[in-house]
């Protein structure tokens, strides 16, 4: 039995599975720039928010430390994370035949832009929202939090992760001082 796909669908996989095809542009106001949440997003999906961003700073030493603002967001507006709250913005389309799971989130890192489903709960949210944001790093898939399948992706931040986002923005992954990366 074939997986159907449709174009967009096939697209936004394309956009977050890519993993070295092209040069991305490392620009720093990904770490330290302001990144603007969607003032749809209810405010215990906030705090969630806030929570990812603290475990992605926490994981990187300080160095991801957006300073948040939050505003109305179109699809695809850099240095943002939209709320999709049902099909749109490449998520929320079901993605096979017998439509047993959705595109939960996508992430531009050309443009440098989120959107994320707002119909998870609790700690699927906010897992789903740092998943994305390893893909705002500028990181692809890999373990832990930024394994691609759902039912394989670990809550952590994993020491691969970690190596890679030093990769791709020049510092040691042994060097940060204390709350580096967690082990599972």
């Amino acid at each position: 039995m074939g997986i159907r796909v449709s174009a967009s669908v096939a697209w936004a996989f394309a956009l977050v599975s890519a993993v070295g095809c092209t040069s991305m542009d490392a620009d720093p106001r990904i770490l330290t720039g302001t990144l603007v949440l969607d003032q749809d997003f209810e405010p215990e999906q906030r705090e969630a928010i806030q929570a990812a961003i603290d475990r992605w700073s926490e994981a990187t030493a300080g160095r991801f430390a957006p300073t948040l603002a939050f505003g109305e967001v179109a699809c695809g507006e850099p240095f943002a994370i939209e709320a999709v709250h049902d099909v749109g913005c490449h998520v929320g389309q079901w993605y096979d035949e017998e439509e047993t799971a959705r595109v939960l989130g996508a992430a531009d890192r050309g443009s440098h832009w989120v959107s994320v489903v707002t119909w998870l709960d609790g700690n699927y949210f906010g897992d789903n929202v740092a998943h994305e944001l390893g893909h705002y790093m500028l990181l692809g898939h890999g373990d832990g939090i930024m394994a691609q399948a759902r039912e394989g992706q670990g809550t952590q931040i994993t020491e691969s992760s970690i190596q890679e986002f030093c990769s791709i923005w020049g510092c040691e992954p042994d060097s940060p001082p204390r709350g580096r990366y967690r082990r599972h």
